[in-house]
């Protein structure tokens, strides 16, 4: 089965990031009056196919066509995403039917004179309950000093909406920048780490006993290929992501798996196949069956892709239609959201779809 949902009525992009267990594709493009918003999509129900526009947080909000829309919703019906504050600050935001789009605010929010420059934030991910959300916070659009967040709710008595009480996650001395991109059902996070020196490691991030606190260990490297970065990571604990030559010309698909039962050490980046005439992938969404989606690129073509856990050595393009796409979230139903363009797309940038994984 495949779905080309296209783009919002009267809009002219879309693109999608996660697809749930119920079939609701969310995703951010353009409506007609030219502003971006987090949208959605269901593929099944009474309201299959119809958008929905979940909102924003000023009325004014940027134009600019986004290639990573980040944008997540959880098995409850929370949608993590970001959206511009009338001051002009892009924040995370967290929405649900009740609450509608609620700030999360950033560092800079926190009080601490330290991050007084840190206006900038964005959510990344959150679990299938919607129990967590991750992402970070940055001074600048060009993410080279972001610092990893986790938001955890905090219920007032009485009210039904949830507050959400943001935590900055540890760093390391040697990468003290990071960004957390994914979590699991018994919040560990993956992510990468940075430093001044143009170096990235896959990290992870793995919850204390009491669960008010995480910590941090950082993945092992490949021999060959100095940088890395961490993706999706599932309930069994495998990771997902990619690993990069020095130059960051070669990004190759990569997997790793737990060592020990509490899941606190991990393998050396196992190998992922690419797919026959394609010379860099990166593979990103991964679900609890070991499905793994992405996509795989040439001098020519780009285009999603699929893995699995249990056979390292298989790959294949996912086969959509049409002339350009990339798949970032497979739901345990085997439901890739997929973003693409050609075929029935209207866009000349991309449209919204999703297929069902045989």
């Amino acid at each position: 089965m495949i779905w080309e949902l296209g783009t919002y009525p009267g809009g002219t992009w879309f693109t999608t990031q996660s697809v749930n267990e119920f079939g609701v594709v969310v995703g951010r493009g353009d409506l007609p009056s030219g502003y971006v918003h987090t949208l959605v999509v269901p593929l099944f129900g009474a309201s299959a196919g119809q958008w929905i526009d979940l909102g924003a947080l000023t009325e004014v909000q940027p134009t600019d066509f986004e290639y990573e829309a980040i944008t997540v919703v959880s098995d409850t019906g929370l949608v993590v995403s970001h959206s511009t504050t009338a001051d002009g600050y892009e924040h995370a935001v967290a929405w649900t039917k009740e609450t509608g789009m609620v700030d999360l605010g950033s560092l800079a929010d926190s009080g601490d004179s330290a991050y007084a420059d840190y206006k900038l934030s964005r959510a990344a991910f959150t679990n299938r309950l919607g129990t967590l959300i991750v992402g970070s916070s940055y001074t600048n659009p060009d993410h080279v000093d972001d610092l990893p967040l986790v938001w955890t709710p905090a219920r007032k008595p009485g009210r039904l909406a949830t507050v959400w009480e943001m935590h900055k996650l540890a760093t390391t001395a040697e990468f003290p920048f990071c960004q957390a991109w994914w979590l699991n059902d018994s919040g560990k996070i993956a992510g990468a780490c940075g430093n001044n020196v143009n170096t990235v490691t896959g990290a992870v991030w793995n919850p204390s006993a009491d669960g008010k606190d995480w910590q941090i260990t950082l993945l092992p490297p490949d021999q060959k290929y100095p940088n890395s970065n961490a993706y999706g990571i599932n309930n069994r604990g495998e990771i997902t992501g990619v690993v990069m030559s020095e130059d960051f010309g070669v990004w190759l698909p990569r997997l790793w798996k737990p060592l020990n039962v509490k899941r606190t050490k991990y393998s050396r980046p196992i190998e992922l196949a690419l797919p026959s005439g394609f010379t860099s992938c990166e593979s990103v969404g991964i679900n609890d069956w070991g499905d793994i989606v992405g996509d795989c690129w040439n001098d020519t073509q780009d285009l999603s892709a699929r893995w699995i856990t249990a056979r390292p050595s298989f790959s294949e393009l996912i086969k959509f239609p049409g002339t350009f796409g990339y798949s970032w979230s497979v739901s345990n139903s085997r439901i890739a959201a997929v973003t693409y363009s050609g075929s029935k797309c209207p866009s000349e940038i991309t449209c919204g779809g999703a297929i069902q994984l045989y």
